[in-house]
């Protein structure tokens, strides 16, 4: 019998902590074991990857985690075409640090180098340039992946492109990645220009949007606590890539204090400071609005594309130790006709229910091919609420009741970030045409359920038993 460790798993938000059973895999041979014995033991299975995920994606209550991130090796590098082969466990930053000094660089990226382009695939994240590039699974050429009848495929978009584009984004639901290749993009240097601009208002900050298309990134900071003439006001970061040529700078930089000193402080200085977690936060953001006007000017700032684009992980353990309660996260994607206006009233409604965003950031976004996605011509609000055990249930009222606005707007949410989400509210939002056609693909290629997730039980299975149900009453 193969042998797998038990313990409990939090994800990354810290809202959930799930006891199940973790078994390291370090190649494809060592996943099949792992199937073979959930299986024998009636165990489900979900891939494991950095854990980045703010929901229960990759959690699974009582069954298996296959974690993939032994598996981190880089297969192929063509640094004439841009073009790398790597195993799912390889973080996105040891892909900037070969490609980079090949002025390459992944094309979509979020902010942290340690997710594993497995779990970025997994999820298809989104980054700073959604508008302009859409979504990471745009840029795969291939996965090879692993089913559940121990079948190994390779899709692309042109080879199987129905189960391709249902495989990325789909949580690890329909099988496990094995290799991913993926298409990077060419860039000047390894430097960045980045322009500060504050806004008053939400409409000023969409204006900002519309005016820098020419941007390579754009993304918006929002004051949660400005209420009455000032609600919505904020800063744009815009960045361009850099036209200077920087043979120093293409080298993935190093942080000068050693990280896990930087850990240690940042989690010391977190723990000191949650007592005034609100107060020091609405201080902080007026602080940072005001002195944008002052440091904010029509002279770009000249940074490193790596540290404009990732956030040291000693940041991560600043937040956590700042919130031991843990935090929910909501993030709305809006048509563009109603995101003005209905993230006016989402930031209103959250400040009259005494639920205030800590952390609020507005993104442009473009839609994508793919089966389940989240992403709409428009624009998302994420937002991010500090947990508090005796108004944890008002503040989840209050996101469903926000949920049903965004709805009702055309607006979707993102699988990795929203942890409130049931089958029916997502079947509304994304449809049930896209939920049925994943449902019948997974009936297809995963007939036993083997691969399941607390985020499976909870967003697609009861619609599931719904489907079963309505069938044997025909």
């Amino acid at each position: 019998m193969l042998a797998w460790k038990q313990t409990s798993v939090v994800n990354w938000s810290m809202t959930e902590l799930s006891p199940c059973y973790v078994f390291q895999a370090r190649d494809i041979s060592e996943i099949k074991q792992a199937l073979t014995a959930a299986r024998m033991q009636g165990l489900s299975v979900i891939a494991h990857g950095a854990g980045h995920s703010y929901t229960d994606a990759a959690l699974n209550t009582n069954g298996v985690l296959i974690d993939v991130t032994g598996m981190r090796r880089i297969l192929a590098w063509n640094p004439e075409q841009g073009i790398m082969q790597v195993e799912p466990g390889v973080p996105l930053g040891e892909v900037v640090r070969v490609a980079l000094a090949d002025r390459w660089w992944p094309a979509v990226t979020p902010s942290t180098a340690d997710a594993t382009v497995g779990g970025c695939v997994a999820m298809n994240v989104n980054g700073k340039n959604a508008w302009k590039h859409g979504s990471f699974g745009e840029h795969v050429l291939s996965l090879t992946v692993l089913l559940a009848s121990g079948q190994l495929l390779t899709l692309s978009p042109t080879s199987d492109p129905e189960l391709f584009r249902a495989f990325v984004g789909s949580a690890g639901l329909l099988g496990i990645i094995t290799s991913v290749t993926l298409q990077l993009q060419r860039i000047p240097s390894a430097q960045v220009d980045a322009w500060i601009r504050p806004c008053a208002s939400l409409d000023e900050l969409f204006s900002i949007f519309e005016e820098e298309q020419a941007a390579d990134y754009l993304e918006a900071w929002v004051d949660g606590f400005a209420s009455g003439r000032d609600l919505g006001r904020g800063i744009v970061t815009v960045t361009k890539h850099s036209a200077v040529s920087d043979d120093a700078g293409s080298r993935f930089p190093g942080f000068r204090v050693p990280e896990q000193f930087m850990q240690g402080l940042t989690r010391y200085a977190g723990t000191l400071c949650r007592p005034a977690v609100e107060g020091g936060v609405r201080s902080a953001n007026s602080v940072a609005y005001w002195g944008s006007h002052w440091w904010g000017s029509k002279r770009p700032r000249q940074k490193s594309l790596v540290r404009s684009t990732y956030y040291a992980p000693a940041m991560f353990t600043g937040y956590r130790a700042l919130l031991p309660e843990g935090s929910e996260t909501f993030q709305a994607f809006v048509p563009s006709s109603r995101a003005a206006s209905l993230f006016k009233a989402i930031i209103r409604h959250s400040q009259e229910h005494n639920c205030i965003p800590l952390w609020c950031i507005i993104k442009r976004h473009r839609q994508d091919p793919f089966l389940l996605s989240y992403q709409v011509d428009g624009f998302s609000l994420e937002l991010n609420y500090r947990i508090i055990p005796r108004k944890a249930q008002v503040l989840r009222q209050m996101l469903q009741g926000l949920m049903e606005l965004v709805i009702a707007a055309g607006g979707r949410f993102y699988l990795a970030k929203d942890s409130l989400l049931t089958n029916t509210l997502y079947r509304r939002s994304i449809g049930d045409a896209a939920v049925e056609a994943f449902l019948s693909l997974k009936q297809q290629y995963d007939p036993e359920m083997l691969f399941q997730s607390n985020l499976f039980r909870r967003v697609f299975q009861p619609s599931l038993q719904q489907s079963e149900e309505h069938g044997a009453d025909v």
